[in-house]
């Protein structure tokens, strides 16, 4: 019988991914919150879980090769009041000679961070998986076993049920978790320098791919309408290396986990509840395997 797993974000696909034999659901057709993420897996802000978000990276670099998504293994500067720790303080000469358009006094270097194209990966590799454009409405359970799942488009039976945790999905699994919005914006524009690394200033992110991405913001907030200011904060940070014109900008959400720990729990015999952590693209690929250790128990 095959395993179901609710949502399609990055967290779903690559749970799909290694157990196989799966079917994804999710209410979004398009834009889900992984289309609004920065795609970058940056194993210092990971704490704890650095070794397992550098592990990661390489599923990522793998799962490009194998489909041809456009990826880039590349370095961090990071330049805050609070510096992580365990990385090289570079001054403003030292900082040229590896990113020419970036003005910095000190930043703080890390060499072992990753850029994805998201949008590609999440397209390439969702088409390896039936998806059902639905809305899960209710778990049937019996015992201690789920027996099936009510959904928008009948109800379905399956071997082993994944929920990947979301705030949009609290009607669901709010008995087991309670997880908190938090609200942010991918400014997608054209490049008018070029980026070599990942740069953070401050809380806020640039890279560069196929286009210039920016992100940072992250506000406890479930709306969807874009917050100006917060968009013109990063946009001002990085303005030397972008085109202000025709610039796209997403809304996406981060459900978080009361305690900021990734969420794995299996309150039935036949049901998982992974995710909520607020790095969810740099340890997709750890809770994607723990999943796979879990479904097996």
């Amino acid at each position: 019988m095959v395993n179901i797993i609710i949502g399609g974000g990055i967290t779903g696909l690559f749970t799909a991914f290694k157990i196989s034999d799966a079917i994804i659901i999710d209410e979004k057709e398009n834009l889900r919150n992984s289309n609004a993420s920065l795609w970058s897996i940056i194993p210092p802000l990971c704490g704890k879980y650095f070794n397992d978000c550098l592990k990661g990276e390489d599923d990522y670099v793998k799962i490009g090769n194998e489909y041809g998504i456009y990826f880039r293994k590349t370095f961090l500067l990071r330049k805050s009041e609070k510096p992580l720790g365990g990385g090289k303080m570079m001054d403003k000469k030292e900082i040229k000679e590896i990113e020419p358009s970036i003005d910095l006094d000190y930043a703080e270097y890390f060499d072992n961070s990753l850029f994805i194209d998201g949008d590609e990966l999440l397209q390439k590799v969702g088409k390896e998986f039936p998806f059902l454009h639905a809305k899960v409405t209710k778990i049937n359970v019996k015992g201690n076993y789920v027996e099936s799942i009510e959904t928008s488009a009948g109800v379905l039976k399956g071997e082993n049920y994944i929920i990947t945790a979301s705030y949009l999905l609290s009607d669901l699994i709010g008995n087991y978790v309670k997880l908190i919005p938090f609200k942010g914006h991918l400014i997608i524009a054209e490049p008018s320098k070029k980026l070599n690394g990942i740069v953070v200033i401050g809380d806020r992110i640039a890279v560069q791919g196929k286009k210039m991405y920016l992100n940072g913001d992250s506000k406890q907030d479930s709306s969807m309408d874009i917050d100006f200011e917060e968009v013109k904060k990063t946009i001002s940070t990085f303005s030397n290396l972008i085109s202000k014109s025709n610039l796209e900008i997403r809304v996406g959400f981060r459900s978080v986990s009361e305690n900021n720990e990734p969420i794995l729990i299996k309150p039935f015999e036949n049901l998982i509840i992974v995710g909520g952590y607020r790095f969810g693209y740099a340890i997709a690929p750890y809770l994607a395997e723990k999943v796979k250790e879990m479904v097996k128990e």
